[in-house]
């Protein structure tokens, strides 16, 4: 009886330390994801777009809740890139004095 409650502690150990490390990929994916939405709207809108949905869906597929709005968030933030980047990279330029 003894030997079997160690294997199932054992078991339950496994599934805790599982679940840490992938709540751990889980917010690099969504840091990454999160800056390269960002990022889209200044340079390469459609390379960093890619890049925050890719991260999006990998962050869901590990069971993360919040890949989802990033998927979104990254479309619509990679639109605006592709139709206003030239806008928006002479403003911020203006706005920082280079």
């Amino acid at each position: 009886m003894l030997k079997h409650a160690n294997t199932n502690l054992g078991d339950v150990m496994e599934r805790i330390n599982a679940q840490k490390t992938s709540a751990r990929s889980n917010i690099f994916l969504l840091a990454i994801g999160w800056i390269s939405a960002l990022l889209s709207l200044l340079i390469y809108p459609f390379i960093f777009g890619v890049v925050g949905v890719i991260t999006g869906i990998l962050a869901s597929k590990n069971g993360s809740r919040a890949g989802l709005p990033l998927i979104v968030s990254s479309i619509i933030l990679m639109g605006i890139g592709l139709i206003f980047s030239g806008v928006i990279m002479n403003y911020v330029r203006h706005y920082l004095g280079i």
